[in-house]
């Protein structure tokens, strides 16, 4: 019964129409916050890798993840500084301190005496400075440098990630808008194709084994186009979600042109000089190395600690007293201070450190030679990538000419409705793979620049306004 009232609150709480409201306001005020006249033009991938990069919601906690790392590192400067400790007070007795003494030798006690006022006032002003709290607080500053570095680090490979995802989203969109645009004219003439060689069959007009063919190659296009569409209908709606863009209807793409010539970079001849460049560059590698630094200063924060604490020390201090002959008066010295747990620890505490370090240090090769592999199997995917695509260009560029020949021979009376339709389904097939093709190899390129590490080109701080064409 208790757990089902409490699974009820939650349930409660979680559906809190206030909660709600308030996030759909910041959802609301993140959309306002979008440069509208960007989105009011056609983007090209360029301009959504801005977008993303501008107004991500994932890469905002990410850097506000390192402002806060950054903040931390500031603020560890005043670890540093002496202690300082300033202190008064107020007091009223009653009644007064009233205190007498006694003769050892006679053992009689004299009259009562007093020498506190019933009114105290005191105050103090203290330094410490503690030589081992120094050297602590040195390695702890050195470690929160390291950690803006590992936070950095991470937020490098989410940018790259993040890219890569949106160029692989952007292709896939505007592939897709490609195939709604010119499928939905074609799709129309090929139904109608097929019914007419089922009426054929059904009146044994022709061959009956050439209408069931016909049928089933129209059939076949259609079903592999379909399976295209559907490898690109989310595109669209993940790439608004990765610009930071609430609707699927607030920006527009720009047009893919079924001639249009798009460029490829061919794959690298040195594969070793990829993967020397992966290794110098790649953020999973330096977090390593800042983790491993962190790792060491440990070890050396874990032997401090099991050091005495010397520290010297002066304060100024001032009593209202009227019975004192120096109401105010300074004192210094060196005090000494040892805490022999941490002594009798210290060798299984440095011990520890040391273990840590040397995890981080093989994790780090570990990661290292995952880094060369991941190389490695990228490239190798976007060279067959490179190579399914140029074959299909070729196939595609064939069925074009298939199909002009099918127009002028049905135009010249020496041919039929149905190749040429056929002929039109196929180059329709041809040019969709293609553009997906051409997709997956953006997207393998990618992959192939965020195992490597590459930064994407500096942004600028305003995006400039984008032109209606792609630039391949």
């Amino acid at each position: 019964m208790v757990a089902a009232a409490v699974m009820s609150s939650l349930t409660a709480c979680a559906l809190e129409p206030e909660k709600l409201g308030e996030i759909r306001q910041e959802l609301d005020r993140h959309a306002e916050s979008l440069p509208q006249d960007i989105l009011a033009q056609p983007l090209g991938v360029d301009d959504a890798i801005a977008l993303a990069v501008s107004h991500n919601l994932d890469s905002r906690v990410k850097l506000l993840e390192e402002v806060l790392a950054q903040g931390k590192a500031d603020l560890s400067i005043f670890a540093m500084l002496p202690q300082m400790a300033a202190k008064g007070g107020l007091s009223r007795r009653g009644p007064g301190k009233a205190t007498t003494s006694k003769d050892l030798s006679t053992g009689t006690s004299g009259n009562y005496s007093t020498s506190d006022e019933a009114t105290s006032r005191t105050s103090d002003l203290t330094a410490t400075w503690n030589l081992m709290d120094f050297g602590i607080a040195m390695l702890r500053a050195e470690q929160d440098e390291a950690r803006v570095t590992l936070v950095m680090e991470k937020r490098r490979r989410a940018l790259h990630l993040l890219i890569q995802d949106v160029q692989a989203a952007y292709w896939k969109a505007v592939v897709n808008e490609y195939a709604e645009k010119k499928y939905n004219a074609l799709e129309l003439r090929l139904i109608r194709s097929v019914k007419d060689a089922e009426d054929a069959e059904r009146s044994k007009v022709g061959d009956p084994m050439q209408m069931l063919g016909h049928q089933r190659a129209i059939v076949d296009t259609m079903r592999q186009i379909a399976e295209m569409q559907r490898q690109t209908a989310t595109a669209r709606a993940d790439l608004a979600g990765l610009m930071g863009v609430r609707s699927i209807a607030a920006f527009q793409l720009a047009e893919l042109k079924e001639g249009t010539t798009l460029m490829v970079e061919p794959p690298a001849s040195d594969i070793e000089a990829l993967q020397q460049v992966a290794l110098d560059n790649r953020p999973e590698l330096r977090g390593e190395e800042a983790q491993f630094h962190i790792d060491v200063q440990e070890i050396y924060t874990e032997l401090l600690k099991s050091l005495p604490g010397i520290g010297p020390f002066i304060g100024g201090h001032y009593d209202a007293n009227s019975y004192l002959k120096y109401n105010a008066w300074a004192d210094a010295g060196v005090q000494v201070a040892w805490n022999l747990v941490d002594f009798i620890s210290a060798p299984k505490r440095i011990g520890q450190a040391q273990n840590i370090a040397e995890i981080t240090r093989a994790r780090r090769l570990a990661l290292g030679m995952a880094v060369v592999t991941q190389v490695r199997v990228a490239d190798i995917q976007y060279r067959h990538a490179m190579k399914e695509y140029r074959l299909t260009e070729q196939m595609a560029t064939i069925d074009r000419r298939i199909t002009s020949l099918a127009g002028k021979s049905r135009s010249a009376g020496s041919g039929s409705a149905m190749e040429e339709i056929k002929a039109e389904a196929a180059a329709m097939l041809s040019t969709l793979r293609r553009f997906i093709l051409y997709s997956d190899l953006q997207a393998a390129k990618a992959r192939l620049n965020a195992a490597m590490g590459i930064d994407p080109q500096p942004l600028p701080e305003a995006i400039p306004r984008v032109t209606a064409a792609l630039t391949y």
